[in-house]
């Protein structure tokens, strides 16, 4: 599998009567890694949640392979093969790691686990072993550094053809930061990434194609 085709066309979106991005068009071919970089404020974030389905367009398109995401609920949009890890991981606190992976059953309309759920479960686990050796802690006793583990393998449960990523290396330790850059270079090919990303180190180890934003365009 080497990930799905993103396509992004005339994209705008806002909050209210404002107006964030404005028409914005880019497309990531099937296992490609795109870096999205730019200053605070240029709309980076906003880009990521209206591809993800957070915030609702006022113009344009995003699809996924041949199936057009316009108007489709977050849910949907997971269920298509698109994930995102967002900035300030979102993991659930009062649930332990496992609890955590096992909620994304859901995710594929499934309300037991079954072998496939068991086998993403190994496949996580082998990428974060460190999440293996914490699987019955509590979300909220993790560091900042294995929450986000946490929350990337919580993505690649959904299996993802396009995975997004929100500052994945943001506060964390340099020798964290090696471990995420280490297992998305593992997943390079398999799976289209997009990271929003200030720290250009993670971009260069990942050989990413990188786009500029500023003040809601892409330059």
């Amino acid at each position: 599998m080497a990930g799905g085709e993103l396509r992004v066309t005339d994209l705008c979106s806002g909050y209210g009567s404002v107006t964030v991005l404005h028409d914005i068009t880019f497309a990531c071919e099937p296992g490609e890694v795109v870096g999205i970089t730019g200053a605070n404020g240029a709309g980076k974030s906003t880009l990521l949640n209206t591809i993800a389905g957070l915030i609702g367009m006022s113009g344009g398109q995003v699809e996924l392979d041949d199936l057009d995401l316009a108007g489709r609920p977050v849910h949907q949009r997971v269920r298509s093969g698109l994930a995102l890890v967002p900035e300030g991981r979102q993991v659930i606190g009062a649930l332990s790691v496992r609890q955590n992976l096992d909620v994304t059953v859901m995710a594929r309309g499934r309300s037991r686990l079954d072998a496939e759920h068991r086998r993403r479960l190994e496949t996580v686990l082998a990428l974060f072993p460190r999440l293996r050796d914490r699987i019955g802690v509590g979300a909220s006793s993790l560091s900042g550094g294995e929450q986000q583990m946490l929350a990337i393998s919580r993505a690649l449960m959904t299996g993802p053809r396009v995975l997004m990523l929100d500052e994945p290396s943001q506060g964390l330790a340099a020798n964290v930061v090696d471990v995420v850059i280490e297992a998305l270079q593992a997943l390079r090919g398999s799976i289209t990434l997009v990271l929003v990303e200030q720290n250009l180190d993670v971009l260069d180890a990942l050989g990413c194609r990188s786009l500029q934003m500023s003040l809601g365009r892409l330059l």
